[in-house]
């Protein structure tokens, strides 16, 4: 019995979870975060090339707080989802509710609110569990 507790140990630490298959965590601390924006006002707005509102100050806040840098490209909802299916962007935010067409597509974290979601590529569990802990630490701020 003892030597079943022993290799199942072996096993279990050997793994690193949550797993990135594609590392997009790893790679936006390597360069940066790539964030797809879809205009979409209050959520986001793009004028002259200068991105704002309430979705694009709260990934800059957790990319603070992850030590990312961040870069904003616009883009329409299905051009900006291939993009995370290629791996060529990491997260899509544009007021994306929950109900979205593209769930089958791109992976999502919990809603910030009882109904918005930001898009990441399918199985990107680590940079998912970031977003969703710096989510959770958002609402517990709120009051």
């Amino acid at each position: 019995m003892t030597k079943w507790k022993i290799i199942l140990l072996v096993c279990l630490s050997s793994c690193v979870f949550p797993k990135d298959p594609e590392n997009s965590f790893e790679e936006a601390h390597k360069d940066k975060l790539l964030v797809g924006v879809v205009e979409n006002p209050p959520f986001t707005k793009v004028e002259d090339s200068v991105f704002s509102g309430s979705e694009i100050e709260m990934l800059q806040e957790f990319a603070q707080k992850e030590g990312l840098k961040v870069s904003f490209q616009e883009g329409s909802e299905s051009k900006l989802v291939k993009q995370l299916e290629e791996y060529k962007a990491h997260v899509v935010i544009g007021g994306i509710t929950k109900k979205t067409i593209w769930k089958k597509k791109a992976g999502m974290t919990v809603p910030y609110d009882k109904e918005h979601v930001f898009l990441i590529p399918k199985g990107e569990n680590r940079l998912l569990k970031h977003l969703e802990d710096f989510i959770f630490q958002q609402k517990k701020q709120q009051p």
